[in-house]
């Protein structure tokens, strides 16, 4: 049966990369939680989508954070004075934005799988460092895997964390590539993900999910499917992709799965 992987936690019904959304996912039921990391000017690693706030932040009284604030450019005391649930709605006033231990905490005591976004591949090298001795600090307690488009830093990632999944989600799914990305992941769990063809995926130009692509992705690992959103996907994802994982901001429940022969 599919596995459902929850885009930036349960991010339909609750704000995006927040600990009520990572809650959610467990509390409904699915199987993975998907997040993003992103550091301060002091170092330190959160959890936030875009570089910078003005989407999903907001001052105390409700007004928007000055647009084109870098994450990057200000210290995590200055970010955590900010209401990370109140863009959302009223109901989520109070939610900070989290580090990454916060998350990795929750995954330890709940159980859950975490995928980091393959983000942290642009960071630099002491950031990168930095997550990867953070993560590290919880060894085979958590169940974490490694989002990559790049062959080096899956290459990082392979060496440092043997028990970790690897995920790959390059858009190239050449047999020469993915050649290359199968033998950096021999011996771990490999998933390899396609992008699903609807409108949220448009801006994407990387291979799109056919029978024929995702047949052909399965013989190198369990297929990944991103990102579904509506009962019809799910179906096409589930019956003709024969998807093993599929991500979803929310808007798919996880009991819809085995309802689908």
């Amino acid at each position: 049966m599919a596995k459902l992987q929850a885009h930036r936690g349960v991010s339909s019904e609750y704000p995006e990369n927040t600990m009520a959304a990572f809650r959610a996912s467990v509390n409904e039921g699915y199987d993975y939680i998907e997040f993003d990391p992103k550091y301060t000017s002091d170092g330190e690693i959160v959890i936030l989508h875009d570089h910078t706030l003005d989407r999903t932040a907001r001052k105390s009284d409700g007004s928007r954070v000055e647009k084109g604030t870098d994450i990057r450019s200000i210290t995590l005391e200055e970010a955590r004075s900010y209401d990370y649930g109140l863009w959302f709605s009223e109901d989520f006033r109070g939610e900070q934005i989290p580090l990454l231990t916060d998350l990795l905490d929750y995954a330890r005591e709940s159980g859950i799988p975490v995928k980091i976004d393959n983000v942290w591949e642009t960071f630099p090298e002491e950031i990168r460092a930095k997550l990867f001795d953070i993560v590290a600090s919880y060894g085979e307690s958590i169940h974490v895997g490694f989002t990559c488009a790049r062959l080096d830093t899956m290459a990082a990632a392979a060496k440092r964390f043997p028990y970790a999944d690897i995920h790959y989600d390059g858009g190239d799914l050449s047999a020469e590539r993915l050649d290359e990305v199968a033998k950096i992941a021999r011996g771990h769990h490999l998933y390899v993900w396609v992008c699903y063809d609807c409108e949220m995926t448009s801006w994407f130009k990387g291979t799109k999910a056919t029978p024929d692509v995702c047949r052909f992705v399965r013989q190198y690992g369990e297929l990944g499917v991103w990102i579904i959103s509506t009962r019809e996907e799910l179906e096409v994802a589930v019956r003709e992709l024969d998807a093993e994982i599929i991500e979803t901001t929310g808007h798919i429940k996880p009991e819809w799965i085995a309802e689908i022969k």
